[in-house]
């Protein structure tokens, strides 16, 4: 059962989780506590009130010294909205690792670099700026080699871990091999592209070098699915996922719903075989012109599931409204319609004891404009 939180300044128990989950509409940003004040961020997008990382202002309200307690910061792929802010995060995170694709490490994800970080849109620097940031403070860090690369994501390759007891590991389960080529044949045709004088990062589609995440502290197990997408080659993304889970793995009682819970991220197998039954589930809302999502359909395909199901913002813009009434009189007059994009924020944290039986209930708690997907579905007829 959720709970609309009074206290979202409370932090932790030493020995309990946390898995917090933000989003406006456009962004979105995990936050991991495993136990024993170790922290994780992955992905990143900014807090609507402070204009700052989401990440840093949360962990900063609860008193978390960033500098020594953020252990690892995980970029999931290289998409404006999950990449805000995320190069301030790393650089306050002394003691963290950064992970991000197997990609990066191709040759052409360098001549990529050069073709287009450095470049603006409105909104400020691209995703692709930010980590073009962190592989420079990388290098400012390791003075000692010539190639501080980040942590590699690969499938099945542990990208943090925590061997005391509790014990504690990260590991990723994608991209695939086959989906490392596939996206790097996708920056093959991007850098073909005529150039232009104000340009941004081309959305990629579909999302093959997106890092899924398994997160497991003691017996409990968390999935962090990230964008990724199904695609019929098994050798892609969720059926590659699927297909190479090791023997043992165990059930995830949290999921990170993949692609604002639109169709092309849901697939019968990742609920089958990776997931306990009716686990709890969260994900971020995506609004972008006519595109909402999740829509109410999505919502009720995923209540089906699950009815512990939570969504961190309804998927709405909110009207464009300025102090100054002669220029929010010009702009409605301009155009058909003008909306502020994100337009609502919101915070699903979920804990649980370390101790507890893996099957006992998580505590929600649901803050700023969070909402379960039911009363969502609900409001919306």
């Amino acid at each position: 059962m959720a709970s609309s939180g009074n206290n979202q300044k409370a932090p932790p128990e030493p020995q309990e989780l946390e898995v917090s989950v933000f989003g406006p509409g456009y962004g979105e940003c995990v936050v991991l506590h495993l136990g024993d004040g170790h922290w994780g961020a992955v992905d990143s997008c900014l807090d609507l009130g402070s204009k700052r990382p989401a990440a840093l202002h949360y962990l900063e309200s609860l008193g978390v010294d960033v500098e020594a307690a953020l252990r690892f910061v995980v970029a999931t792929h290289w998409h404006d909205d999950h990449l805000q802010g995320i190069k301030e995060v790393f650089h306050r995170a002394k003691a963290a690792v950064f992970s991000c694709t197997e990609a990066v490490r191709q040759p052409e994800f360098d001549q990529f670099l050069g073709a287009w970080a450095g470049t603006r849109f409105l909104a400020g620097g691209s995703g692709i700026d930010e980590l073009h940031r962190i592989l420079t403070e990388l290098k400012d860090r390791n003075p000692g080699t010539r190639y501080p690369l980040p942590r590699l994501a690969s499938a099945n390759k542990v990208l943090w871990e925590r061997t005391m007891q509790p014990s504690a590991t990260v590991k990723a389960l994608s991209p695939s091999d086959a989906a490392v080529f596939a996206a790097i044949a996708q920056l093959r045709t991007a850098m073909s592209e005529p150039s232009k004088a104000r340009r941004r990062l081309p959305n990629l589609k579909p999302n093959d070098a997106s890092v899924v995440l398994s997160v497991q502290v003691g017996h409990h197990r968390v999935l962090l699915g990230s964008d990724l997408q199904v695609r019929k080659d098994h050798g892609l993304g969720w059926m590659a996922v699927v297909d190479g889970i090791e023997a043992g793995a165990g059930s995830h009682q949290v999921f990170k719903v993949p692609h604002h819970g639109s169709p092309n991220g849901d697939h019968d197998e990742v609920w089958n075989r990776m997931l306990a039954l009716q686990p709890w589930a969260a994900t971020t809302p995506f609004v972008s012109g006519d595109v909402r999502l999740p829509s109410v359909g999505d919502c009720q395909r995923i209540l089906g599931r699950t009815p512990n199901a939570y969504l961190t913002a309804p998927p709405q813009a909110v009207k464009f409204r300025d102090p100054d009434r002669t220029v929010e009189k010009t702009v409605n007059e301009a155009a058909l319609s003008a909306h502020f994009v994100p337009g609502k924020y919101g915070h699903v944290r979920l804990r649980k004891g370390i101790s507890e039986p893996a099957g006992c209930a998580w505590r929600v708690e649901l803050f700023g404009h969070a909402l379960s997907l039911e009363k969502y579905v609900l409001a919306a007829h």
